[in-house]
């Protein structure tokens, strides 16, 4: 009765969770953001270059190290940190679907969302680029390689952000210290520091599949970090079960 009564619970959690996320409008700032994707990439294309060289420098600069880390600060932190502050969330705690469950629905939603996103923002940008450069089969496989770094990236992400949104009362700001800072600024950093940030993570995994671009460069054991990453997300997500249901709403 409880495994059949949670099934049914979480599968209500994410289809709840999507509509409210869908609905909102920050969806006007994803085509915002996906239309400047577009309109850079598509001017630098018409200065000319190796295409599958800057193609990818800009997927990479653009979209993998910005537009994910931010997206899933704007996204995750808010989701249920909102909740709680219009009173919202007192239908989902006081259910009789455990706590635990019902925070895995709203991270399958928020990774659902999240990965939509990023595949309209990659591909307006990707198609800004090489419509004006000249498509190749090569760069279709670059878009896919991209795509799939990302829907790992959405995983994580959205672990670490969700979490933000339960255990602190202000988890903005923290999340754009944390995007900016330690992923975008410290994550730049030579030498041993710099591995520990999911950005440099995702890098090491993309450039064992991506040969165009900086993120060629990078060097490491694509499968420690795919490990490192898939430990980080479980460890996340626990705490995170753990810290929602131990929750008190006022």
């Amino acid at each position: 009765m409880d495994i059949t009564l949670n099934m049914t619970g979480l599968r209500a959690m994410v289809s709840y969770s999507i509509k409210k996320l869908l609905t909102n409008r920050r969806w006007m700032i994803i085509l915002l953001l996906a239309a400047l994707v577009g309109v850079v990439m598509g001017y630098t294309a018409s200065l000319g270059g190796n295409a599958m060289e800057q193609g990818s420098n800009l997927l990479n600069l653009l979209v993998l190290s910005f537009m994910l880390p931010i997206m899933a600060m704007i996204f995750g932190a808010s989701m249920i940190r909102n909740e709680i502050d219009d009173r919202s969330i007192t239908q989902v705690i006081t259910s009789p679907v455990d706590r635990r469950v019902s925070y895995l629905g709203y991270y399958l939603a928020l990774i659902v969302v999240l990965a939509m996103s990023l595949v309209v923002i990659t591909l307006v940008g990707w198609t800004g680029y090489y419509v004006v450069s000249g498509s190749t089969g090569e760069a279709v496989g670059l878009l896919f390689e991209y795509l799939a770094v990302l829907m790992l990236g959405t995983v994580v992400y959205s672990s670490l952000f969700l979490v933000m949104g339960v255990v602190l009362r202000q988890p903005i700001y923290l999340g754009l210290i944390y995007a900016f800072i330690w992923e975008g600024f410290i994550g730049t950093f030579p030498g041993a520091i710099g591995n520990f940030t999911i950005m440099h993570q995702l890098r090491v995994i993309a450039s064992s599949q991506i040969h165009y671009g900086s993120i060629a460069g990078f060097s490491g054991d694509a499968g420690v970090s795919l490990f490192s990453l898939f430990v980080v997300t479980v460890l996340l997500l626990v705490l995170g079960a753990f810290a929602f249901r131990e929750k008190q709403v006022p």
